[in-house]
This record gives C-alpha cells, structure tokens and sequence, in this order.
C-alpha cells in the first residue's frame, strides 16, 4: 500500500508519519506534503492508494484538494485528519466520499482501525491478481477465520485455513502468485481480528508469521500462527465465559435471518440471563453483542447480494433478519461505503 500524508504542520505530519509505520499495514511507499499543490504532485508522481489530509492548510486546503482528487481518480481512498472546530467541513468532505475522518490528536488505536475499515470495505482494490470469485471467497473465509480465533474455535478455524489452501490448489497458482495472495490473506485477517480485538493481533501471538519455502510450509506456518493466537487469548479467558460466548456465535450464525433474534433469545438459548450474555460477549469478543449480530448480517447480505443477483434489495433484507428495508439500506452503506445496489454493481 503506498500512502500520502497531506499536513502543514510539521509535527503533526511527522507523528501521523511515525503512527503509520507502527501499524498493523503493511505500507509500501509513504510520503508527505504540506499543502494541497504539493499533494497533487506527489499524487501525479507517485499515484498513492491512500491519502490522509488535514482540512485547513494554506496554499490549498483539504477540500480544495479533496475536489480536485475526485475529478481525476474516483477511485483513491481519502482520509479526513481533522479537529472539533473542523467538524462541519468534515460532512462537506463526506459529500465527496471520503473513505473516514479521524480526529486531533490522532491516536495509534484510532488510525489502526480507520485503515482498517478502508481495507475491509473494497478488498478488490488491493488484490488485483486475483478474480471477483476469489476476492469474495477469501474475504468470506478471512472474517469467519477472524471469528473462530476470538472464539477459540481451533478446529473450525484449522478448516477454514484448509478450504482456502484447497481452494488456492484448484486455481493451480505458481508459488509467486500464491506467496503474492497469500500477503493480501495476511493483511486482510489481521485487519479483521484488529477490529475484534481493537488492539494489535500481533500482540496475541509470540511469535510473528514466518517466512515460508513452499505451500506445505506456509500452511503448517499458519496453523501454528492461528493456534498461538487462540492459546494466548483463551490465556486471559475462563472456560465458562468462552463456551457461553461460543454457544452464542455459533446460534447467531445459524439463525441470522430470524427477525425475532435478539439478546433475550440468545441468552436463552445459552441458558444464561441477558444481562451475563451481553457482559460475556462484550469481553470476549471485544464488542457488544448486538453489533456483531448487525455486523455478521450485513456480512451476510453482502454475500448474498452477489450470490443472487437477480434478488431484489427488499428481498435481500428479509432474508439477511432485517425488518424495515430503508433501515437495511442505511446501516448497509454505512458499513461497506456503497448502497446495496451499487455494492452489487461494483462488484
């Protein structure tokens, strides 16, 4: 990923620059500039992936640059750096779609994640090797495999990590391709688990995922790089709560599309109150139950969206557990970026 820090302040530019090279994405090229004509050099020259820019700079502010970006590449993610006072020039920005903003002061944690939506939202624009067939099977495979290794679901995840190998093998990719495929799979699974774990998922493994020299090598690399993963976050978990929290994920996967699902029928389901259910999952899982449950359906819905393609949006909705279509449409473009319809369109 190469990535361009558009910032007057040459402290502010230099911590953003620091916060990046700390984080989780793997980023090929980074530069900077101090203002918008200087950015749209750096942009003719270097052509970035991503763009980080502060609002209000001389020369050429934030929008300004913003406006002129959209004009020549639609498709280059933008990202607002901004302070309060900033804040209604944000939604003008927003108008122009910015991928997010992050707030002053910038933190490492919020940085983290904000690249890490930006990633999950479009996986097609950093996996050109691949086909639309295996961007979706892979992004499929990468948000389960993040959501058996939270769970500590060694042995879904091992099948996971083995119907992707296998379905790599059917493509008959040379060992270049695949070491290429198998870097966006990395990156993809640890933006997915950061957004669990809201923190750095290197931390949850002592050991980092070695380089390997064949496709048998890589597998049993990740398989043990997912099991050290599991061991150190069970570590810090008692059985009870994990086995509750598993049962809970395991009844929302397999009824998602059931309107009447909520918090009450999945603790009864788990034989536990309420109140113990959502305190359980929100520490195992690092987020309320009841924002996995929206988020997993939408997964869901963006799945199905391309798997029918004559379905109309209305039926979609229904069948992905949302009751009020004009809601599902909302939180749909607030979580992928894109309406339902121009997702399937784009895709």
């Amino acid at each position: 990923m190469k990535i361009l820090i558009v910032e007057d302040e040459p402290v502010i530019r230099r911590g953003v620059m620091k916060l990046l090279e700390n984080s989780h994405i793997a980023i090929a090229e980074m530069r900077e500039a101090r203002n918008g004509e200087e950015a749209l050099h750096a942009i003719a020259e270097s052509k970035p992936d991503v763009v980080l820019t502060d609002i209000e700079m001389n020369v050429m502010n934030g929008l300004d640059l913003i406006e002129r970006i959209r004009e020549r590449h639609a498709d280059m993610e933008l990202i607002v750096l901004t302070g309060h006072a900033d804040f209604h020039y944000v939604q003008r920005a927003l108008r122009h779609q910015v991928a997010d903003y992050l707030l002053k002061p910038i933190t490492q944690d919020g940085l983290n994640q904000v690249l890490s939506k930006t990633l999950l939202r479009d996986p097609a624009k950093w996996t050109s090797l691949m086909d639309l067939d295996s961007i979706r099977t892979m992004a499929e495979i990468v948000g389960a495999l993040a959501r058996d290794v939270m769970a500590e679901r060694g042995g879904d995840a091992g099948s996971r990590l083995r119907q992707w190998f296998g379905y790599c093998a059917e493509r008959d990719y040379s060992w270049t391709e695949f070491k290429r495929i198998m870097s966006h799979f990395e990156l993809l699974y640890r933006s997915e688990l950061y957004l669990l774990l809201k923190e750095d998922p290197l931390a949850h493994s002592p050991v980092e995922l070695r380089v390997a020299g064949s496709i048998d090598e890589m597998r049993a690399n990740w398989e043990q790089y997912l099991a050290e993963a599991i061991a150190a976050i069970s570590d810090k978990r008692s059985p009870r709560n994990k086995r509750v929290v598993d049962e809970a994920i395991r009844f929302i996967e397999a009824r998602y599309g059931d309107k009447e699902l909520n918090l009450q029928a999945i603790a009864a389901h788990a034989k536990v109150s309420p109140a113990y259910m959502s305190k359980m999952f929100r520490e195992v899982m690092a987020k309320p139950i009841t924002q996995f449950l929206n988020d997993y359906r939408l997964e869901r819905a963006g799945a199905y969206l391309l798997e029918h393609a004559d379905a109309k949006i209305a039926v979609v909705a229904d069948a992905c557990g949302f009751n009020d279509y004009p809601y599902f449409s909302k939180v749909f473009k607030k979580h992928y970026g894109v309406s339902p319809m121009e997702y399937r369109e784009k895709h």
